[in-house]
Formats: C-alpha cells, structure tokens, sequence
C-alpha cells in the first residue's frame, strides 16, 4: 500500500523528465508542447533503509518497499479550464490523487522553448494554480445546480453542511484561491466526492539547470520567497543533470553527487516531503518469509494498519506485537526484545507510531 501524486506544470517545465527520474521510465520529453498526450503513470519503490537492517535479523526471502504511484498529464496553459491548448480534460486523471507535484521551469536554455517566450516561475505557478482553481470552480457551481434542482423536485440530494461549504469554496475559487492556502476548515471527504484539486496537498519542484545546482539562480530563490509566504515547499531539482546522474549504479551516484555537494538526491527529498505534507508513517510486518513496509495516515490504528494488510486480518483482528524499530535493532529480534520487555502487545484501536515493527494475531 502506497500513495499517489500527480505532475502539473506548463509544457517544457520538466513534468515528463522528472516523472523519467522518478519512475527511471522512459517517456518521451521533446521540445515542443504537449509531448505528453496521455496520462503516463508509473509506479516506483519508496527507498527505504530500514528494510535492509531489519533483513539483516529476520532473513526474509523477499523484501517488499512501500510504493508510490505517479501520474505524469499534458501540460496546460492558461486558460485551459475553458479548453485552450488541449484543455482540462486530463485534471480529471489526476482528481482521485492523494497530493500534486508542480514543477516549475527555473532554468535558461535557449534550445527549449518557453511556452510564454520568458523564464517566471512563480508568475508559472499562479497560472497553473489559477488553471485548478478555474477547473475547482465550475465543479462547484455544477453540484450547486444540481443541489437546487433536486430541490425544485422535493429531494434533499446532499449532506448536512454542504451547501454552506459550497457557498464559501465558490467565493474561494472565483478569487483564484488554492482551497487548501485559505485556511478554510474543510471536510475532505466532500471534497474527494467532487473531485477538488485545490483541497490536495502540494509541493513545488523548481526545476533548475545542471549548473545550478551548487548555488541555486535568482529564480529559485523568488520561488522560495514564495514558497515562504504560502507555507509550501519549494525543492529544487536539476531533473536532467539526476536523470543523467541515476543511469549510474547506486555507490557511483552517491560518490558523484556528493563530489558536487549534493548528500540526498531531491528524489529522496521530494519523497520525504510527500510524507510530510500527507502526514504519513511507515510500519513493518516481517512475517513468515516476506518482510513489508507499509503507509499509513499518522493517528492510524492497528485496525487500520490490518485492514491494509488483508481484510481478513482486519475482520479476525485479536491482537498485536508492536515493538519501536529502534529496539528491534537494539536486540536484534522480536524474541530478544520481548525478554528485555520492549515489546508492546495492542488492541486495535493502539494508534500506530512511525517506524513500528508490527506482527497481527488474528483469527
């Protein structure tokens, strides 16, 4: 079990290049708007350290890494929520993501064209902002008509609290406001049903040349203020110059990278974000032969973590070993570490810790 994100830039800001980096997938990424057509979508493991020292005590015959999902879609334009360019049509494959990815072009390069001819990152990022808001408000005003009308019929088709949210998201949007940056308190199980993009969590990736990666322009640092002042993250990433750097094996890049100054790639950067900006944990289930990493929503319950696992286990739920990876390390084992008296045993409503180690006993 994983999680998913979605890229959304303007054509030529770096969108298929970083999903090529992120995937190590070979989409095309040309010169020109629109290469990409349909939605790419790549599923990459999340790298994860721990899975090796906790195999280094279990022996498991296979090691299974939690997973992101990527969707990679067209790039648009401003006016593309009233159909310019190749219009809004592919927002749609990205409303059921769990977080947005914006990649923004921080980079000069007089072979590849800037759809509006100059390099502006932030005045990019409030287009394609502005483009979701626009694409937010027409599905709100859609299920406003469609709440009124069930209401000319004598039905009450909605849910207590949804007209007033409606109301004060339509004042939101028609500003050009991002949902999530207003500080509304929003029920976001409503705004899963319709489809809203701007209640998602994101983050901002300023894409930026191979020789700016040792001291970042004057664009990233524009882009940062901003960042700042909207409380998001900003993570430069040279896209070219990793993708160049991961056709490397894995002790090579490391030694390459950090010959430039570089300890963590922004892959790992940009991963370890979408954790945080998701409030997302890890847990482990080294079980019979197979030793698991899984995602779970931080204030997740051993229920919860269960029902992920297999429904089964969820529904035959009785109880759970939980131990602190660090003292599954300490005593190298859950037997060692239950003698010492460092394993928990929970019931299912125990709210899961980052980096547990976890074995379900059930029915």
């Amino acid at each position: 079990m994983g999680f998913t994100c979605g890229i959304v830039g303007l054509p030529n800001a770096g969108k298929s290049t970083l999903f090529n980096l992120i995937a190590r997938a070979e989409v095309p990424a040309e010169n020109y708007p629109f290469c990409t057509i349909d939605p790419n979508i790549g599923v990459v493991s999340v790298p994860d350290a721990n899975l090796d020292r906790i195999a280094r005590i279990t022996h498991p015959e296979k090691i299974t890494p939690t997973n992101l999902r990527v969707y990679d879609i067209a790039g648009l334009v401003k006016g593309a929520y009233k159909g310019e360019g190749l219009g809004n049509q592919f927002l749609g494959q990205i409303r059921g993501v769990d977080a947005i990815v914006h990649v923004v072009r921080c980079f000069q390069d007089g072979n590849i064209a800037h759809v509006y001819n100059r390099v502006d990152p932030v005045a990019d990022l409030e287009v394609i902002l502005t483009e979701l808001a626009m694409a937010d408000l027409e599905i709100v005003q859609k299920r406003k008509d469609a709440i009124a009308k069930s209401l000319r019929v004598g039905k009450k088709d909605f849910v207590k609290g949804e007209q007033a949210l409606l109301d004060t998201a339509e004042k939101a949007l028609q500003r050009g406001e991002c949902l999530i940056d207003t500080g509304l308190e929003l029920d976001q199980s409503l705004m899963k049903s319709w489809g809203i993009l701007t209640a998602k969590p994101y983050l901002v990736v300023a894409n930026i040349g191979e020789n700016d990666v040792s001291s970042p322009p004057p664009t990233v640092q524009a882009l940062a203020a901003w960042g700042r002042s909207h409380d998001r993250k900003v993570i430069p990433i040279s896209t070219k110059f990793e993708l160049e750097a991961s056709e490397l094996d894995e002790e090579e890049r490391r030694e390459f990278l950090s010959s430039i100054g570089i300890e963590h790639s922004g892959i790992d950067a940009l991963i370890r974000s979408c954790y945080e900006i998701l409030d997302l944990i890890t847990f482990y289930t080294p079980v019979g032969q197979e030793l698991r990493a899984w995602t779970l929503k931080k204030g997740g319950t051993l229920h919860e973590a269960a029902g992920l696992i297999h429904t089964d286990i969820q529904e035959g739920f009785i109880k759970a070993d939980v131990i602190a990876l660090a003292d599954f390390l300490k005593h190298q084992g859950l037997h060692a570490a239950k003698e010492e008296g460092a394993v928990l045993t929970e019931g299912r409503e125990f709210v899961l810790r980052n980096e547990d180690v976890v074995i379900v006993h059930f029915r």
